[in-house]
């Protein structure tokens, strides 16, 4: 797992990377206004993504690697569902929007249903990724990581070379790149797993039996992450939210770093191990992985006040304080995730149901109550107790299935010892290599 995690740790740095630039010259030029409209816009988007999908890329994923000689069938089934679910979903979300935002300007409602198109690209895709990691094509998974947020900021380089750079244009061109992002996923499946559209009852109900097991987890997880600046959207100014979203943004780097590395390979090969191998497994990338991210975190909190005006202007230093709040996550959230992927390989979906709901539910009475005197602030805190209760939930309920908390708990220096060998061994063929050519 070392290799793939140090791949997928460069991928996600370049795409952190990309990212931030990103950020940085949407929060330049469109302001904190515009900025919030955007992210109003392309969340609920994303939000009705999720929540059309049903579980269904996850149990593409699960049954695949309990079934290999069933894949053809699932994949095909999938298409099937996939398709109807996403066209049924765009037409509830274009339906839904305008009462949804009824307190934002007719400009973000119709902003808002433009990005909704993308729903059902992006709910496909999600189930061709899935099969991709099936197969343990991560290479290709990487690849699809990296080129999404590299074509947005081809996207936004080339509307600000014509001069066109606004949140209307943006939105637009981003509908024919997610297609372009579809058919690219659809061909590299193809090439590989040929469907077969046979049984769609007995296969869909199967995929519908275990998608729906993973999917209550997903729902509420995704009302959880986006609960923020949902709530933001729904009651405050896109102002407001436009600051919001640069503070999280620049929270959400160093988790995403770490988050994104493992996520990509992390559940299908976790299903290879058996369970005790699976469980040291997930108690040294727990303890290893929470430790550093709190220390990475801590530096991040300090260097904000300097860093953030310089990145982003001085118009978005009411941003700090919320950035500062919102890194308290970042241990958290990449804890969560490992042990998230553990006890999915354990069937055990409905604990991580119970972790997200439990931490919606603190998460949203918090932010009720603190956002009408601490506005943007109010909303980090509760995404704050958010973690908390959430990684508190499924540690405790690790530990009932054989974790132990001393060694969840306990830094392992060890992997990183010997990722650094294998970087130094990399470094020195690349040196060596145009010696050897040259002679």
């Amino acid at each position: 797992m070392r290799k793939l995690f140090l791949s997928s740790l460069g991928v996600n740095l370049l795409v952190i990377a990309i990212n931030l630039i990103t950020g940085i010259l949407s929060a330049r030029y469109l302001g904190p206004e515009g900025r919030g409209e955007l992210a109003t816009a392309t969340r609920w988007s994303s939000l009705f993504t999720i929540f059309f999908t049903i579980g269904l890329p996850g149990a593409v994923i699960y049954l695949g690697k309990q079934f290999p000689e069933k894949q053809r069938e699932y994949f095909g089934v999938y298409l099937v569902i996939g398709t109807s679910m996403g066209l049924i979903g765009m037409a509830a979300g274009e339906f839904i929007i305008p009462h949804l935002l009824s307190n934002q300007s007719e400009k973000v409602i119709a902003l808002a249903q433009i990005a909704m198109i993308t729903l059902p690209f992006g709910l496909l895709s999600d189930g061709l990724i899935g099969t991709l990691q099936t197969k343990n094509m991560f290479n290709k998974v990487l690849a699809l990581r990296i080129l999404n947020p590299a074509g947005t900021l081809l996207l936004i380089a080339t509307l600000l070379v014509i001069h066109q750079y606004s949140v209307r244009s943006f939105i637009i061109c981003s509908l024919f790149w997610s297609l372009g992002m579809f058919a690219i996923s659809l061909f590299w499946v193809l090439s590989i797993v040929r469907p077969k559209v046979s049984g769609i009852i007995k296969h869909g109900r199967e995929l519908f039996g275990k998608g729906l097991q993973i999917y209550s987890g997903f729902i509420v997880a995704t009302f959880g992450s986006n609960l923020d600046q949902l709530i933001i959207s729904l009651f405050l100014t896109t102002y407001t939210l436009g600051l919001y979203t640069v503070s999280a943004s620049i929270a959400a780097m160093l988790p995403s770093v770490l988050v994104g590395a493992i996520s990509t390979y992390l559940f299908p090969k976790l299903m290879d191990l058996e369970v005790r191998q699976r469980q040291r497994q997930v108690e040294r990338i727990h303890g290893t992985l929470f430790y550093t991210t709190l220390s990475l975190a801590a530096i991040a909190a300090f260097l904000l006040p300097f860093v953030l005006p310089i990145m982003y202007g001085p118009k978005y230093a009411e941003a700090i304080l919320m950035g500062q709040i919102l890194l308290v996550c970042a241990p958290l959230n990449v804890a969560y995730v490992v042990l998230t992927n553990y006890l999915s390989t354990e069937n055990k979906f409905h604990f991580v149901t119970f972790a997200e709901l439990a931490g919606l539910l603190s998460g949203s009475a918090t932010a009720f109550i603190m956002l009408p005197w601490l506005g943007g602030i109010g909303a980090a805190l509760g995404v704050v107790m958010i973690g908390l209760v959430k990684w508190g939930f499924l540690a405790y309920k690790s530990t009932r299935l054989g974790i132990a908390w001393s060694r969840l708990l306990y830094f392992y220096p060890e992997p990183f010892v010997s990722m650094l060998r294998l970087v130094k061994m990399k470094l020195r063929r690349t040196r060596s290599g145009p010696t050897v050519a040259g002679e």
